[in-house]
C-alpha cells in the first residue's frame, strides 16, 4: 500500500483533533493493526502527556487517511516554540518512539510525513529514544536519507528479564535472598501488591517519589519530580487512563511503601519506567527483592518479559537473562544541523579520551573544573603556604552515657528527612550539591542518620551520626581512631553562613545526643574537631564533652609526619 497524501495539524487544531471521538476510534484501530506499536503511542499514554505538558509542548500530528476516512498513518510529535525543539509524544519519559502504520505502509508514509512536518514547524533534529526494533531504523534510513540532513543510527543493547518459572523458583531458594526476606519480615508485616486503585496510589506515591528523586539526584544529578512541576500530575493521569499506560506495584512494610515499580504494558511485555526504593533499608536490598516479587506476580498474570530498557545500568544487567537490540536514531533537518552536531560530538569524544588517559571520571572532571573556576589568588597563595609548612591538631572529644539526662529533643530538627536533604543548596565555593547528595545517599544506605534544619526552601543546618562504630576515619590527619563498643560518632556539621551564631549547632548536638542515648546499647558519643576551630570547640566543651587527646599531621615542603597523643598510640592505625 502506498500513501499518496499526508497532512499535519498543530497547536489548537491538533488539540481539537485529540478530542474528536471518531479520530480516537480510528487511532485505536490503527494502533491495534501496527505490528511495531508500543504502549507509548496509544491514546491512554499520549493524551495525558499532551494535556500535562501543553504549556511547554504543542502537539504536531502528521496523519494519512484511506479513502474511507480511516487512518493509514499517524506520527505523534510535539514542538516547543520557546526552543524550536521537536520531540515525540512523551519526550524523554517515553522509552520508545515510533510512527503508526498498517503493514506495508511505513516508508511511503514516513517520507511524505517528514516533508509535511518540515513545512509545518522549525527544528534542527528529531530523536528516537528508542526505536523498538533495529529493522525500523533501516526503514527510516531508506525513507529519509535523501530528503533529510542525515539519519544517524546507534545500535543499543536492551536487557530483558524473561519470565521463567524455574528461574524465579531458583532465585527465591537462594539462601541470601531468603535471609533478606526473613530480616524484613522481622521488622513488620511485609506485603507485595499490584496497585490498581487511585486512592491507594495516592497513599503510597509521595513516599515512592521521594525515594526516586533522592536517588536520582544523588546519582544522576537531577530530581525528576522535584524539577518538573507537571510530572506528578502526568503520572496520576496515566494511572487513571488505564489501558496499559501504568503498571504499578509496591512492597509495603507495616503498610508503608519501601519499594515500588512503575511501568507500561505492551501486550505480554512490561516496560520499566521507574524502580523506586528506600535508602533506609539498603542492607535488605528492597529494590532487588521487589523485582523478584514483581517477576513472580507477572508470571501469575501470564506476562512473558520485563523490559529493563536500554541505558547500560549495571543493576539492569544483574537482573537480565536475555538481550536484544534496539536503535537510538537522530534525524537531522539539514546538513548544517548534522555537521554542527557532529562537531560537538567530536569535541566531547576528545574531552572524554583526554580524561580517560589521566584516569579521571566525568564527575572528577566536573569537580576539577569547578575548583579551577573558584580559585582566587588568595586561595592559590594559601595552598602554596600549606605545602611549605602546615600542622594540624585534631582533637577527640567523648560524652559518656552518664550525662544522657542533660539532653532533650528539639522540634526544629528533623531525622532522616529526604525532603530537607533535597533542599540543600551550596552557599560556599567548595560545596557541590551533587557531592552533598551523593555522600548523603551512601551514608543513609550504610545506616547512618542525618539531622537537619530547614527554613523555607533551604537546608540551613545539618549533621550526621554513625551508630555502633568500632573505628572512625580521620581524613583531616590521615589516621584512624579506634572506638570502644557502644560508640556513636557525630560528624560533618554545617551551618549556612546566614544562620551562624543562632545556636543551631548546639541545639542539633543536644538533639543528637538525646537520640543517641535513647538507644540502650549506646555508651559513648564521640566528636572530633580541628584545634583552630574555636567556635565549635566552645560549643562542644560547653555541652560537657571531654577532651580525650589529639591526633597530629604535619607537612613541610611535601614531607608528611603523623602522630597521636599517648592515649591513642596503642590503637592508632595509619590511613591509606
Amino acid at each position: 500500500m502506498t500513501v499518496t497524501q499526508v497532512s499535519s495539524v498543530r497547536g489548537a487544531a491538533a488539540q481539537e483533533l485529540l478530542r474528536d471521538q471518531q479520530f480516537l476510534s480510528s487511532w485505536l484501530a490503527l494502533h491495534a493493526k501496527c505490528a511495531h506499536a508500543t504502549a507509548y503511542q496509544a491514546p491512554s499514554y499520549a493524551l495525558p502527556w499532551y494535556e500535562a505538558y501543553r504549556e511547554e509542548w504543542q502537539p504536531v500530528i502528521a496523519l494519512a487517511r484511506e479513502a474511507g476516512g480511516d487512518l493509514s498513518g499517524l506520527w505523534l510529535l510535539a514542538h516547543s516554540e520557546a526552543t524550536n525543539n521537536l520531540t515525540h509524544v512523551g519526550a524523554h519519559q517515553a522509552e520508545y518512539a515510533v510512527w503508526l502504520t498498517p503493514p506495508g505502509v511505513d516508508a511511503s508514509f514516513l517520507s511524505a510525513a517528514w516533508v509535511e512536518v518540515k513545512r509545518s514547524v522549525t527544528f534542527s533534529s528529531l530523536r528516537f529514544k528508542y526505536l523498538p526494533a533495529l529493522t525500523l531504523a533501516d526503514t527510516l534510513q531508506s525513507a529519509l536519507a535523501e530528503i533529510s540532513g542525515g539519519v544517524v543510527i546507534r545500535k543499543m543493547s536492551r536487557p530483558l528479564l524473561k519470565i521463567d518459572a524455574e528461574d524465579i523458583k531458583a532465585s527465591a531458594a537462594k539462601k541470601s535472598n531468603k535471609s533478606r526476606f526473613n530480616r524484613l519480615k522481622r521488622l513488620g508485616k511485609l506485603e507485595f501488591r499490584r496497585i490498581t486503585d487511585a486512592a491507594e496510589l495516592e497513599r503510597v506515591f509521595d513516599d515512592l517519589i521521594l525515594f526516586y528523586d533522592f536517588r536520582h539526584a544523588a546519582i544522576n544529578h537531577a530530581a525528576p519530580f522535584l524539577e518538573d512541576k507537571h510530572k506528578r500530575k502526568f503520572h496520576a493521569e496515566l494511572f487513571a487512563a488505564g489501558g496499559g499506560a501504568a503498571y504499578v506495584t509496591a512492597t509495603l512494610l507495616d503498610d508503608r511503601p519501601i519499594a515500588g515499580f512503575w511501568g507500561t504494558e505492551t501486550g505480554n511485555a512490561v516496560h520499566l519506567c521507574m524502580l523506586m526504593y528506600s535508602p533506609f533499608l539498603a542492607e535488605h536490598s528492597p529494590g532487588k527483592l521487589h523485582v523478584m516479587q514483581l517477576s513472580e506476580h507477572m508470571l501469575s498474570e501470564g506476562k512473558e518479559v520485563l523490559d529493563l530498557t536500554p541505558g547500560g545500568d549495571a543493576w539492569k544487567e544483574r537482573f537480565a537473562n536475555a538481550h536484544d537490540d534496539v536503535a537510538e536514531v537522530t534525524i537531522y533537518n539539514s546538513k548544517l544541523a548534522h555537521l554542527q552536531a557532529g562537531a560537538q560530538d567530536s569535541l566531547m569524544q576528545v574531552a572524554k579520551q583526554g580524561a580517560a588517559r589521566v584516569n579521571l571520571s566525568p564527575d572528577e572532571v566536573r569537580a576539577k573544573l569547578a575548583s579551577i573556576r573558584s580559585a582566587s589568588p588568595a586561595s592559590v597563595a594559601r595552598r602554596l603556604r600549606n605545602w611549605t609548612s602546615v600542622q594540624r591538631e585534631f582533637r577527640i572529644y567523648r560524652m559518656d552515657r552518664a550525662r544522657a539526662h542533660n539532653f532533650q529533643a528539639d522540634a526544629r530538627i528533623q531525622h532522616n528527612s529526604l525532603p530537607e536533604l533535597l533542599c540543600f543548596k551550596p552557599t560556599e565555593s567548595w560545596q557541590s550539591r551533587d557531592d552533598f547528595l551523593s555522600a548523603a545517599l551512601t551514608r543513609l544506605e550504610q545506616g547512618e542518620s542525618a539531622f537537619t534544619v530547614k527554613k523555607g526552601s533551604y537546608l540551613i543546618h545539618s549533621g550526621w551520626m554513625a551508630y555502633n562504630q568500632s573505628e572512625s576515619q580521620l581524613p583531616e590527619v590521615d589516621q584512624t581512631l579506634k572506638l570502644p563498643p557502644g560508640s556513636v560518632a557525630l560528624y560533618d556539621f554545617y551551618s549556612s553562613p546566614d544562620f551562624r551564631g543562632q545556636g543551631l549547632y548546639r541545639a542539633t548536638l543536644g538533639h543528637m545526643l538525646h537520640a543517641a542515648f535513647a538507644k540502650p546499647d549506646t555508651q559513648y558519643a564521640y566528636i572530633c574537631v580541628l584545634a583552630d576551630n574555636l567556635p565549635s570547640r566552645h560549643v562542644i566543651e560547653a555541652l560537657g564533652f571531654e577532651h580525650q587527646g589529639s591526633f597530629f599531621w604535619e607537612s613541610r615542603f611535601g614531607e608528611v609526619k603523623k602522630w597521636a597523643d599517648p592515649i591513642f598510640e596503642e590503637t592508632q592505625t595509619t590511613g591509606a
